[in-house]
């Protein structure tokens, strides 16, 4: 569920880097809020319409999945992504009644960030290509973990209530590669078991700036299973730092054997929403969206396949 580069020009002020005052909750705790939400749907959008504090606030939505960032670096003035500033950000957030969870990318590199080096020298995290084309960031290599720690504070800096971490699900792929780059995971439950480790840090680094933040995962949903019978306790302390899990374009007819019994039983059993994403129209949107009520999860259907946009809520019948 990657945006893609913003082009259009507007001027900004970045948010400082502050720690926020905040009541402390339990991984419990934290779930229930999101589900609170998630009560009133949610909606996703990057950029595109009406993409303002004003704009974004107008949406119905009990919980919003945005970028915080309004330019990206080849646009900006100074080379850096414009973000929402902290007042933008309590306007979308309805003064605190609303929570707004901020797009970071764990493993594919996207240069329209600032951390992508302005010299165009090449990177020391920069992985392997996938069989699609993607450029892997090289989640492993401790520069890459230490850049997620230092950008998940940064966008929490913005007042967002938390962080949406897409494509944890590289740990898959780069586990499934053949290539010699250097500390590479020799396999995929290796690659699975430094996916965890990775989420983890991410989530200690943004609730270091916001003690209570709220942490989803998108996809990734057999990196338990996939880390191996012996990986049960880092699984357990993985999920205790997350907050729910999104299951993208899950809900197709060639599912992926297992994936909804694993929603069931990792997830749903331990007390974690299960947002689903998909991609429909019409009837067959309808169908979705009851299907995967039925299933217990939450559901947004996205009409043409683009995030430039926000789709109405679906919520249940009054």
């Amino acid at each position: 569920m990657r945006p893609a580069r913003l082009l259009m020009p507007m001027i900004f002020a970045v948010a400082p880097l502050a720690a926020s005052a905040c009541a402390p909750q339990s991984p419990g705790a934290r779930a229930a809020r999101l589900g609170a939400a998630l009560q009133s749907g949610y909606g996703v959008q990057y950029w595109g319409q009406a993409y303002t504090a004003q704009g974004l606030a107008r949406a119905p939505h009990g919980l919003l999945i945005i970028e915080a960032a309004k330019v990206g670096a080849p646009d900006a003035a100074d080379g850096r992504e414009l973000m929402f500033s902290r007042d933008e950000m309590r306007t979308i957030q309805l003064a605190g009644r609303r929570p707004v969870l901020v797009y970071l990318n764990l493993t594919l590199v996207e240069p329209w960030r600032d951390y992508w080096p302005a010299d165009g020298t090449l990177p020391p995290w920069l992985g392997p290509l996938t069989q699609g084309g993607d450029r892997l960031a090289a989640f492993w290599h401790p520069e890459w973990r230490r850049l997620l720690r230092d950008r998940a504070a940064r966008l929490m800096a913005t007042g967002a209530d938390g962080i949406f971490l897409d494509d944890a699900l590289g740990y898959f792929v780069a586990g499934s590669l053949t290539s010699d780059a250097a500390g590479k995971p020799r396999d995929v439950p290796a690659a699975a078991r430094i996916m965890m480790d990775v989420v983890q840090e991410v989530a200690a680094a943004a609730r270091a700036v916001r003690c209570d933040a709220l942490v989803v995962v998108n996809n990734a949903v057999f990196v338990g299973r996939d880390a191996g019978i012996q990986s049960r306790a880092a699984f357990d302390s993985y999920r205790q730092s997350i907050d729910g899990i999104m299951i993208e374009d899950g809900l197709k007819a060639d599912e992926v054997p297992n994936l909804h019994a694993a929603l069931q039983q990792d997830y749903l059993a331990q007390g974690l929403p299960v947002l689903s994403l998909d991609f429909a129209t019409g009837a067959k949107a309808d169908a979705v969206t009851q299907q995967a009520r039925a299933k217990g999860y939450t559901p947004y259907v996205v009409p043409e396949g683009s995030f430039a946009s926000l789709s109405p809520p679906a919520v249940p019948d009054p």
